[in-house]
């Protein structure tokens, strides 16, 4: 007892000396003052709680961010809060989940929604600390043709005047944490250079032919590529886009198989993304996206769901919707008839939806991630998920069955000793007296 006492005391007051042999960190550790200089300048600031395994997860990933961005010319200042130390700073800036990963840009708070991979943060940060517009040469465009292949660009061609370029701004300022802006201005000898906006994807510019007014949707509408990866990371972001999100279900690692149906589906998914652009109803409907792997869009609808796999998905309302092809015999005609079947029968609304945000759905779902997650576990770890689930419930069997079988019943001689037995004794012997004395007389 005296040891445990001694080791509990020795772990709570001598500091660990891990800390002392850790490199130094560039991110800041910051308090409640944070309040007070966050409209000053750029801060990256991750949110947390000593108990959030997630946060623990990304803490030496956020000191490798802290470093990259230091080594840089940015002036961007990273750093850290606790939390539970400091609610009153979680309170004031809204945070409601851990981590929470927040760029500050002279006190305009921009969320981070992305993977929390090096280097998908430090690309975040970079956009969000360089010029909202940034001005480039005519020859400089091919370029950023060649960086826009994995994040869309914009640039406007043109005298920064006028409605066009207003309405421009206007789009730059609420998305410029998202995609990069551009402007090309005309050289002197140009005196016919026309105003207009494009967005450089896939290799391809495309312009923007619609009323100004709808400038600022259409460049939420052609943020992402034509055929992106979904993540659980982005997932939110791809439905905000105002658009229903095509999924297909597909594999990493069958993609280069030639032989697998996997491969097949995904190609002609990819190539009925492509072929979309020439159908403008659809193309402002739908957004292509392929998942690697099933797991999420198992968590989705619920149930198990195999590769390939194609489904509508709504996530503003959770909504579902199937085809009833297999996905084996569908071409890109069969594509484009169920997507203009789903956007016909939502219109009228007489096509059938699953899932949803309803209480009993949200019950449903919680009770299958539960089950999905434990599965999962058995699955990738069988023997840490044994001894974690088996231990503790061999001790509550042993208690269980300690408590029935034991045996609660009282002797009447241990309870009230020797001096019962005695008084037993005395009353037998006054009554034999009686009935001799009854007997006698």
């Amino acid at each position: 007892m005296f040891l445990a006492i001694v080791g509990i005391v020795y772990i709570l007051l001598v500091p660990d000396k891990t800390e002392a042999i850790n490199p130094p960190t560039a991110v800041l550790d910051l308090s409640d003052k944070f309040l007070d200089v966050k409209d000053e300048g750029m801060w990256f600031v991750e949110f947390y709680a000593p108990w959030c395994a997630h946060c623990k997860r990304l803490h030496p990933v956020w000191d490798q961010v802290g470093h990259s961005l230091s080594d840089s010319n940015l002036q961007i200042r990273v750093g850290k809060l606790d939390c539970t130390r400091f609610p009153a700073v979680a309170n004031k800036l809204g945070i409601q989940g851990y981590p929470t990963i927040t760029f500050f840009r002279n006190g305009h708070a921009i969320e981070y929604r992305g993977g929390r991979e090096k280097e998908a943060l430090v690309s975040f940060a970079k956009r969000c600390a360089a010029p909202i517009i940034e001005t480039i040469k005519e020859n400089q465009v091919e370029k950023v043709k060649l960086s826009a292949r994995s994040q869309p660009s914009y640039i406007f061609f043109g005298h920064s005047s006028g409605p066009l370029f207003d309405a421009f701004n206007e789009a730059a300022n609420a998305k410029f944490s998202v995609a990069r802006f551009y402007t090309v201005a005309p050289s002197k000898e140009e005196t016919n250079f026309r105003q207009r906006v494009v967005v450089l994807k896939d290799n391809v510019e495309i312009e923007f032919q619609e009323d100004i007014e709808a400038l600022k949707d259409w460049v939420v509408r052609e943020r992402w590529p034509t055929f992106v990866h979904a993540t659980s990371s982005n997932l939110a972001e791809l439905g905000a886009s105002g658009k229903l999100v095509v999924l297909i279900v597909s594999s990493e690692s069958q993609k280069f198989n030639t032989t697998s149906p996997v491969r097949e589906f995904h190609k002609v998914a990819e190539d009925a993304s492509k072929e979309m652009r020439k159908h403008s109803a659809l193309w402002n409907r739908f957004q292509f996206a392929w998942l690697d792997g099933s797991d999420l869009a198992s968590q989705i609808q619920m149930a198990s769901v195999s590769e390939p796999h194609l489904f509508v998905f709504n996530y503003t309302s959770y909504e579902y919707y199937l085809s009833e092809d297999e996905p084996s015999q569908m071409t890109i005609k069969s594509i484009f008839t169920f997507l203009e079947q789903t956007a016909e029968g939502i219109d009228k609304g007489t096509i059938i939806a699953f899932g949803g945000r309803n209480l009993l759905t949200r019950m449903k779902r919680m009770i299958f991630e539960l089950y999905w997650n434990i599965a999962q576990m058995f699955a990738t770890q069988p023997l840490l998920s044994s001894c974690l689930f088996g231990v503790p419930i061999a001790f509550l069997s042993i208690i269980c069955y300690s408590i029935c079988s034991a045996d609660f019943t009282v002797d009447r001689d241990e309870f009230y000793g020797d001096e019962a037995l005695e008084d037993e004794e005395e009353e037998t012997d006054t009554i034999e007296t009686d009935d001799d004395h009854e007997k006698a007389e």
